[in-house]
């Protein structure tokens, strides 16, 4: 029938390092793939945040500045009538 001498247990230990090897191999390859996906996503996350923030109406800091040179221009006449 079968034995099982020091000859089949080194075979068998030798394939069960063949299939481990094989095993670690792939889920290594796996978490690569999954981690250069996630470097790729905090790239752009910190791209996207790190852009300046353009106003969302300009229009609104316009008449700040007109009102701001008016009252400006108010004093400068009142100084010079004195």
């Amino acid at each position: 029938m079968f034995t099982f001498d020091r000859d089949t247990a080194t075979i068998v230990a030798v394939l069960m390092c063949i299939v481990a090897t094989v095993y670690m191999y792939r889920e290594l390859n796996k978490t690569k793939t999954e981690m250069e996906g996630v470097k790729g996503f905090y790239g752009n996350l910190m791209a996207h945040l790190s852009r300046p923030r353009v106003p969302k109406n300009l229009s609104e800091d316009q008449p700040q500045n007109e009102e701001i040179l008016e009252t400006q221009d108010e004093k400068s006449e009142e100084e010079s009538s004195e």
